[in-house]
């Protein structure tokens, strides 16, 4: 993709997906508009769950860019999408596969992301959904993950013994 060319709301869903596989986080600017003040909201009860609400795009991919690099295998696959043009907004579910960090277990959820964009077809707003508890769940079970999670969440997060 060249710096200048601007994505149609077509193509959007399937660069999104792309950019987490490909780790592209040096060329985020062709995807996203202001990763620092644009924001990407979170699913579940921030009491509950330390990585609800809203933060920063930047922010979110920092966090994901540091889960990414301790995978030793890591996979999102584009399963629908759904967009409206008139509103310049899209639905894009995904599914994820990953494993590592000392996982005993492959970790597995599916991902419904609501997508807003700009006029320049670039990505300003992101709202995710999925199932927190399956994600805590394994952080909780990883000795590693927990230090990361403590790193992003230091006020907030203490590993439970939920089931």
């Amino acid at each position: 993709m060249e710096n200048n060319k601007k994505l149609t709301l077509c193509e959007i869903p399937n660069a999104f997906i792309q950019f987490f596989n490909n780790k592209d986080y040096e060329n985020k600017s062709k995807l996203f508009n202001n990763t620092e003040t644009d924001q990407w909201w979170v699913s579940g009860d921030k009491n509950v769950y330390p990585f609800a609400g809203s933060d920063s795009i930047q922010k979110r991919l920092d966090g994901f860019q540091t889960l990414q690099n301790g995978y030793d295998k890591y996979s999102m696959t584009l399963i629908d999408q759904i967009i409206d043009h008139e509103r310049r907004i899209m639905l894009v579910v995904g599914k994820t596969v990953s494993m590592g960090f000392g996982m005993t277990k492959e970790y597995s959820n599916e991902y419904a992301f609501i997508i807003s964009v700009n006029e320049d077809g670039k990505i300003c707003a992101i709202k995710e959904y999925f199932d927190p508890s399956a994600y805590l769940k394994m952080a909780q079970s990883t000795p590693s993950l927990q230090g990361i999670f403590k790193n992003f969440f230091p006020d907030s997060f203490a590993p439970t013994s939920r089931d």
